[in-house]
This record gives structure tokens, C-alpha cells and sequence, in this order.
């Protein structure tokens, strides 16, 4: 008799097809050259993703929880200068992807212990770090754990600023919570508008089939102390999103100034909503895009 499929992601082994089959399908509609590495860590194997210039100067950068690696960074691939960067993305363990199905604590640290293993296996002794939406939370952990490795810090649209009540993530995954079976585009375009206020099938078909296929959490993260990162010295950027439900852009640069003691530059975004990267025709993203490349490579911007 067939054992019952057990896993920390994935409701079945079907299910987990279809998000691995999702996953390869936008990674290879990818207009950037593209590479892949497997990493050992006390955590499990971690699988990596290496966007644009082999060559390029290296970026570590997390991506947020419930969302597909190669999805998450489109935005970037073709707002960033990839010729002189390499985006290296590790699929976070726990999640949708290739590494360890293994779920990490944020609260015990193990993100941060993760990232620096990670740093290890790549051989990355100093690096630039990006975080996106939850990832800018494990970008600020591994700036705790290890404060002399991180070049430059960019926080785009970040979780661990401001407190955010696990009430509005709980709205945002009510169809996962509230039933296992088949979800519609609309039950999904409706619950996702407080964070997606414009036409993006691509997302909704994603968040649709992660929402049947996954073990959906909900968390809040505790924000970020003064003291937590007060020996942090290292320039850091911070971008965020005025009308964001998750993380209100002005209270978020209030914030980062307060608790950051470098705040290089910064930018508040109005493109509407915390998915608003992927507006592809907004000149206000274009613009932060291309200052964002200027603090990776070095050049003085202002903010």
C-alpha cells in the first residue's frame, strides 16, 4: 500500500508538479541570460538562481513568501542594468521551489543563519543584499547576524519596518484558508486587489495555483529594533510604495530612518499598490530602478 504523501510545502505530489512545471515555465521565459547552482546548508540543499551578467557584480536577493523565484524578480531583470549585475536568488526553503522543503524560523533566526551559509557556499565573503516585500525581513536578519558581510542593503517595499497586522495577510490568503479545493481567478482577483490594482493574469495565476497546490502560512513579522541594527554601518536604499496596504511607503521611510543608521538614499513609489513593479510602463519605477543601479554600482545618488 502507497505511504500518504507527507510534505512541509506541497498538498500532493500532483501539486507539486504543477508548481515546479510553473516555476521552469516563467524561468525560462526569462530575457536575461540565466544560470542555476545547487548549495549544501545545515538547512538542506538550497537551489540558486543566477540572473544576468555571470561576470556582473553579485546582488543576494530574497524574494517574499507564497510566490514563485523566478516570477518575483522579473521586474528587476528588466528594470536593473543585468549587464554590470548578477542577481543571485536562493529559493527560499519552505517555499515554492527547489530548495529544502524545510520551513525556517524567523524568530529563532534560522533565515539569517541560512543566508550566511549560503554567502559560504557561494564563496561570497562580502555582498551587496536586496529583499523584497517579506525578503527585505531576512536581507535585515542577515544584517544582525553578520553586519560586516553586507556591502550595501537595498529594501524594496520591505516587511520588518513597520508592524503589519497579521489581520490584513489573513484577507489577502482568505480563499487557501478557507477551502482546499478549486479556486477561481475572480475568488483570487478579489481577495489579492487591497495589494493588486491593476490587470496581471500572470499573478493570478500564479497566486491561484499556489494558493491550491501549497501550505499557505500566515505570519506577521515583528518590525525591526533600533538596537537590533544600530552597528549596522554600511550604505542602505530604501524604496517604497505610498498607498502599499502591507507596508505604507511613508510610514516605511519614516521608519527606516529612524531605526538605520545609513540611510543612503530613497524612494517612494505612486504606482498604486505593493505589486505596482510590475507596471511595466511607469516612469516613477523606471526612475527608481535606474537609482537603484547607481547605489549597487557605487555611483553617489541622493534621496
Amino acid at each position: 500500500m502507497e505511504k500518504s504523501y507527507k510534505s512541509e510545502i506541497y498538498r500532493s505530489k500532483e501539486g507539486r508538479h504543477i508548481l515546479h512545471c510553473l516555476y521552469r515555465k516563467h524561468l525560462m521565459a526569462m530575457r536575461v541570460p540565466i544560470s542555476e547552482r545547487m548549495v549544501e546548508t545545515c538547512f538542506g540543499d538550497t537551489h540558486i538562481v543566477f540572473y544576468g551578467n555571470p561576470q556582473g557584480i553579485p546582488v543576494l536577493f530574497f524574494c517574499g513568501e507564497n510566490a514563485l523565484n523566478p516570477l518575483s524578480i522579473r521586474p528587476f531583470t528588466r528594470g536593473l542594468d543585468l549587464e554590470k549585475i548578477c542577481l543571485t536568488v536562493p529559493d527560499l526553503p519552505g517555499q515554492t521551489g527547489f530548495s529544502s522543503e524545510r520551513k525556517l524560523s524567523f524568530p529563532k533566526g534560522e533565515y539569517g543563519e541560512w543566508a550566511c551559509q549560503v554567502m559560504d557556499a557561494l564563496e561570497l565573503a562580502t555582498v551587496s543584499v536586496m529583499g523584497y516585500s517579506f525578503g527585505g525581513s531576512i536581507a535585515l536578519q542577515l544584517c544582525k547576524k553578520a553586519l560586516l558581510r553586507i556591502e550595501r542593503l537595498m529594501l524594496v517595499l520591505p516587511a520588518g519596518i513597520v508592524n503589519t497586522s497579521v489581520s490584513k495577510i489573513n484577507k489577502l490568503l482568505l480563499p487557501a484558508i478557507k477551502r482546499h479545493k478549486e479556486l477561481t481567478s475572480d475568488e483570487i482577483r478579489v481577495a489579492l486587489s487591497p495589494i493588486l490594482s491593476f490587470e496581471q493574469d500572470e499573478l493570478i495565476e500564479a497566486a491561484k495555483l499556489i494558493m491550491m497546490h501549497s501550505s499557505i502560512e500566515t505570519k506577521g513579522i515583528d518590525p525591526l529594533s533600533k538596537t537590533a541594527i544600530h552597528k549596522f554601518r554600511s550604505p542602505v536604499f530604501v524604496v517604497a510604495e505610498k498607498f502599499d496596504h502591507l507596508f505604507p511607503g511613508d510610514e516605511v521611510i519614516r521608519q527606516a530612518r529612524k531605526i538605520i543608521p545609513h540611510v543612503a538614499g530613497t524612494r517612494l513609489l505612486m504606482s498604486g499598490c505593493h505589486l505596482g513593479l510590475f507596471k511595466e510602463t511607469d516612469d516613477n519605477v523606471a526612475e527608481c530602478y535606474r537609482a537603484i543601479t547607481d547605489f549597487i554600482l557605487q555611483t553617489t545618488i541622493e534621496g
